[in-house]
């Protein structure tokens, strides 16, 4: 254990060194778009399971605005996903840095056109590139490709990252001060949450998390209602904030935060470099329980054992701090944005009563230890959690109820509020079914009990297996419903010869599209899919002729349930 915590200690002593050391080139970048930036998403921003890679840009609610190279370079690498980035083009520069440009419309049309005829040649609307040093050389300046909404992006935006060639580590660009945002103003403070550490410890005389609420605009903040607070033992707190910017109202992420108790700097986070291997990390900085409840981010000052973060500075005591003096101490939180606009919150708290509600120390669960390989183990269902699944040690509860139209019973796997770190394999012994069903049963999954989602179907003679990160409900489904194909601008025997496109709508209810081919006259045809409109479109090009065209759409789900949608289509 003191092993793992000096390597801790010397990685995080490694990092801030570099980042008082590493300075970055003001007059090397240009600016990716040809509009005034206003941001959507700030560099470091609490997601879902990761930090914000980048910074989202906002395009004026349209899309094709053109996208330029930020400085010299060549594309390294270009990717089209249904998912994540969507369309996505990477640039190396030859002063040790990547330029990323995200959730493109399309590319300009040299880039176009290589990547068209790789999705003919592949007959996948998804394919990825990296095309070397010489094949698109790049001036700073140029019109890459224009900005859309493709993949995840739930809006028109251009997500930009730059990153470290070598490490391939993201860098806050707005330390780069040639990309320039408008910003003189402040973040908000909007909650105060303070987290008894241990059984021992009170807060207002209870051993229960106190939320309070905070007001204020400008500078100072405080506390609503003057909330007194009494302390006693090992405490820790969470601060919930977020950054405004000029003319938008879009609350996003702050750049740093500090905690100074009684002057003394105590606590520190600075959203200046991150990696994508440690990313997920982001469920032990956060308030996760209370996340998952309440859709509201706290950022925890607790550093848990299993944290690989490098985000911190000057962290005493692991962000836990004893109060059992019975005097007035004062707390101060900074919270800035990265361009030194910043708030305060200063609040008193006295160290005083000991725990008045003690609750009963009654031991429920399984005892695990997040260092060590830990199971559940029994006839009907296996869980294998490998060592360092979760951030700190846990009483694992696990139980199991009837099911309703299920192949399994349902079994509770602790709870969703619990977050985890890494996949474990999950196995179910599943009811005796006609073994033409049988590819047919998968394991699904629900927070809370009420809907289910397709989780994994490994199948096995007597278990389905699956991998996944969440704890929650479990249980054995089926779906033998094939996938809805509908027509959005095309009808059988009718001309299409005034259109653009050809629009059609898949969907299945149950598990979800694994795939999709369209054809014309026998020969395969690239159509764009939006999965998140559930939308395939087909731009009209040579590959529809004059007179008529058989069309024929194969779509199948992850239980490889198939439907074929066919039309005569006239040119």
């Amino acid at each position: 254990m003191f092993k793992q915590i000096s390597i801790l200690l010397l990685s995080l002593l490694l990092f801030s060194q570099y980042v008082v050391s590493q300075s970055y080139p003001s007059k090397y970048f240009r600016s990716p778009l040809g509009i005034p930036l206003y941001l959507s998403g700030t560099f470091g921003e609490l997601r879902t399971n990761h930090f914000h890679s980048g910074i989202d840009i906002k395009t004026q609610g349209t899309e094709g605005k053109n996208v330029y190279a930020i400085a010299d370079g060549y594309v390294s690498r270009i990717k089209v996903s249904t998912s994540g980035y969507g369309k996505v083009l990477y640039i190396t520069h030859p002063n040790g840095y990547v330029s990323v440009y995200g959730h493109l419309k399309m590319f300009n049309a040299e880039i176009q056109k290589y990547i068209i005829d790789l999705q003919y040649e592949k007959e996948n609307f998804e394919v990825e590139s990296f095309p070397g040093k010489d094949k698109f050389k790049i001036k700073k300046g140029d019109v890459i490709a224009f900005s859309g909404n493709t993949g995840g992006s739930m809006g028109p935006h251009l997500h930009f990252e730059i990153r470290e060639e070598a490490s391939q580590y993201p860098v806050n660009p707005l330390l780069f001060k040639s990309i320039k945002i408008k910003d003189f103003t402040r973040p908000q403070i909007k909650g105060l949450a303070i987290y008894p550490a241990d059984e021992n410890a009170s807060v207002n005389g209870k051993n229960d998390t106190l939320y309070i609420p905070v007001e204020g605009w400008g500078e100072n903040h405080r506390l609503k209602n003057n909330q007194k607070i009494i302390v006693n033992g090992n405490i820790s707190f969470g601060i919930r904030a977020y950054d405004k910017m000029n003319e938008i109202n879009n609350k996003n992420g702050i750049y740093s935060l500090d905690l100074n108790i009684d002057t003394v700097k105590s606590f520190g986070i600075k959203m200046t470099r991150l990696s994508f291997s440690t990313s997920r990390y982001i469920n032990t900085l956060m308030d996760y329980g209370f996340f998952v409840e309440n859709s509201l981010r706290y950022i925890r000052t607790t550093i848990d054992t299993n944290n690989r973060l490098f985000i911190y500075n000057d962290v005493k005591n692991n962000g836990i701090y004893t109060f059992d003096d019975t005097l007035r101490h004062e707390i101060e939180f900074v919270v800035k944005d990265a361009y030194d606009n910043f708030s305060k919150l200063r609040f008193v708290i006295k160290s005083g009563d000991s725990l008045v509600e003690k609750k009963p120390n009654i031991k429920i669960g399984k005892s695990f230890l997040f260092s060590k390989n830990n199971e559940i183990n029994t006839a009907n269902i296996k869980a294998d959690f490998p060592a360092n699944t979760f951030y700190r040690s846990l009483d694992f509860i696990f139980d199991s109820i009837e099911g309703e139209n299920t192949y399994s019973p349902v079994y509770l796997l602790h709870n969703n509020k619990v977050a985890v770190q890494k996949h474990f394999k999950l196995s179910i012994k599943h009811v005796i079914v006609d073994e033409k069903y049988a590819d047919k049963l998968y394991i699904a999954y629900s927070p809370d009990n009420e809907e289910y989602f397709y989780m994994g179907n490994d199948y096995s003679k007597e278990y389905i297996s699956a991998r996944t990160r969440l704890l929650g409900y479990f249980t054995i489904m089926a779906d033998t419903v094939s996938p809805i194909i509908k027509s959005k601008n095309i009808t059988d025997l009718k001309s299409v010869a005034t259109q653009k496109t050809i629009q059609m709508i898949i969907k299945d209810k149950d598990t979800g599209i694994k795939s999709y081919n369209s054809y014309l006259n026998g020969k395969w045809i690239l159509m764009e899919y939006d999965a998140k409109n559930n939308l395939l479109t087909y731009q009209i090009d040579d590959h529809l002729k004059k007179g008529k065209n058989n069309f024929r759409l194969e779509v199948e789900d992850l239980l490889s349930n198939k439907s074929v949608y066919e039309a005569v289509l006239i040119r």
